[in-house]
């Protein structure tokens, strides 16, 4: 049950922190504000690797970086869904990121689900879906925009899956050395933010931004929201990493969606926006899901 704690806290800590972010997007690129999570725990992230490198067998090293490299390229891919014209389309195809890990989790490593998860997972998914409402139209450009944000959005959610699934793996070989859970799930956070720091300064240098965009971050009116974005981002990395390697992946992913009934929630009661039926009983839908699996496992 641990792991349903964490993945809980996880997600209550992603929700600030995404908020706390929505104010330095205003005032920096999208790049340097995905680099601003990662950022402030990087001289710790060195230190770790510094003690942990005659552990670190070549499996474990591969598994940090395909962490690294699909986290950043599934936020890269979130991103363009996002700003894509008919956006709901594509979340609604990157939600599609639980389905996605239970059958890369089946095929490639292994993963099993009751069938009780089975069908949680199959009813939590519809409800994220019917969440995102989507409006259908005839036009012939909707056609086209609904292809590419289709695609951003699979894309995206593939990416987050296999990092998962990689971090985990990752967990098990420090597990495997005699590290506790807990703490092989911080050595593989500690690495996979310093190889993502590394991602982030090659991509940084390859625009000739890098001293300017940092001296944006780091100038007085934004420090605080820098701050605050990268704590809670390490929180909420800390808890998710525990809970992918204490929980099955795919368990995990399918809680984490809490997620986005807190973002909605907020939605109703901070910006007073109103739900429409089918977003209701996706809500419903979704909710159902979440408590199946928090209390049959």
């Amino acid at each position: 049950m641990s792991w349903i704690i964490f993945t809980i806290a996880a997600t209550i800590l992603q929700t600030f922190r995404n908020l706390e972010q929505k104010s330095l997007n205003q005032k920096l690129d999208t790049l340097t504000v995905s680099w601003s999570r990662f950022i402030l725990p990087l001289p710790f992230a060195l230190i770790c690797v510094l003690l942990t490198f005659s552990t670190a067998a070549k499996p474990f090293i591969i598994y940090c970086a395909v962490t690294a490299f699909f986290q950043i390229s599934g936020n890269a891919f979130l991103l363009k869904t996002i700003k894509s014209r008919n956006f709901s389309i594509g979340i609604a195809f990157y939600k599609t990121e639980i389905l996605q890990a239970l059958i890369i989790g089946l095929v490639f490593f292994k993963a099993h689900v009751s069938v009780i998860g089975f069908l949680a997972i199959i009813l939590t998914s519809i409800g994220m879906v019917m969440m995102s409402n989507i409006s259908l139209s005839r036009d012939k450009n909707f056609w086209q925009q609904f292809d590419k944000s289709a695609i951003f959005g699979a894309l995206s959610g593939f990416c987050f899956a296999i990092s998962a699934f990689a971090l985990k793996a990752a967990s098990q070989e420090m597990i495997d050395v005699g590290y506790e859970y807990f703490v092989a799930a911080i050595i593989v956070l500690m690495w996979v933010i310093a190889i993502q720091n590394l991602f982030f300064v090659l991509l940084k240098s390859s625009q000739n931004r890098i001293r300017q965009d940092l001296a944006k971050l780091f100038a007085a009116e934004n420090k605080w929201s820098f701050v605050k974005t990268g704590l809670l981002s390490y929180a909420g990395s800390v808890c998710w990493f525990t809970a992918y390697a204490l929980g099955n992946v795919v368990y995990v992913k399918a809680i984490g969606q809490t997620e986005l009934l807190l973002a909605v929630l907020i939605s109703h009661l901070h910006l007073k926006e109103k739900q429409k039926p089918i977003e209701l009983l996706g809500i419903a839908l979704t909710s159902i899901g979440i408590l199946v699996l928090i209390f049959f496992h």
